[in-house]
């Protein structure tokens, strides 16, 4: 059977002493992926990375169709601060970054808070999907991504298609950018996460 979406991640802790970035896909018919970044460099930064990315794709797996991804997305993103100021009750709540995309039926749909990009490559042009949230149009060959602060301040846009472009799977391609990044930062490199999602059909 064909594949209906091909995924690819990479991440790096840099020069932190805790990887606070967490990430999950879960891909069938529909392809649901989510990135959090807790913005700092202590526990509760990690610990509100997994909470929210667990909490994303919980509910995104149960999202009612009659509801718009507009309002659904809202009510996440309200349940995980209510989350955070329940569990995370030590110390101070991290300031969260937070991005999570449903792709399906040749649309996708995506919402990013915070300093996380959410980018579509269309196999000539990049550009950012800008806003909290948004639609687009999203077709075999196409790659909608996902990238965390640490990624965009290594990479320029040239840059990023060079990796895009290459005939490879996300994985591969999600890797080789990880390594750009790595090798551009070095003693202040920040965490950072890349999540890529491609059309295949």
């Amino acid at each position: 059977m064909q594949e209906t979406y091909k995924v690819g991640n990479a991440q790096s802790i840099g020069a932190y002493q805790m990887q606070s970035s967490y990430f999950a896909t879960d891909c069938g018919p529909r392809c649901l992926a989510a990135l959090a970044e807790g913005e700092i460099d202590h526990i509760n930064g990690r610990r509100g990375a997994v909470l929210a990315v667990e909490a994303c794709m919980r509910e995104l797996r149960h999202m009612p169709k009659e509801v718009g991804f507009s309002e659904f997305s809202d009510t996440i993103a309200a349940k995980i601060l209510r989350d955070l100021r329940e569990i995370i009750y030590l110390g101070k709540i991290p300031c969260l970054s937070l991005s999570f995309q449903i792709a399906e039926n040749g649309n996708l749909c995506y919402y990013s808070v915070g300093s996380n990009q959410a980018f579509l490559y269309d196999g000539n042009g990049y550009r950012l999907l800008r806003g909290t949230c948004g639609k687009v149009d999203f077709r075999k060959g196409m790659t909608a991504g996902m990238i965390s602060r640490g990624v965009w301040e290594a990479l320029n846009e040239k840059e990023m298609v060079s990796y895009l472009k290459k005939k490879a799977h996300p994985y591969e391609k999600a890797q080789q950018m990880m390594m750009g990044v790595i090798e551009k930062n070095k003693r202040m490199a920040r965490n950072a996460a890349i999540v890529l999602v491609e059309g295949c059909i």
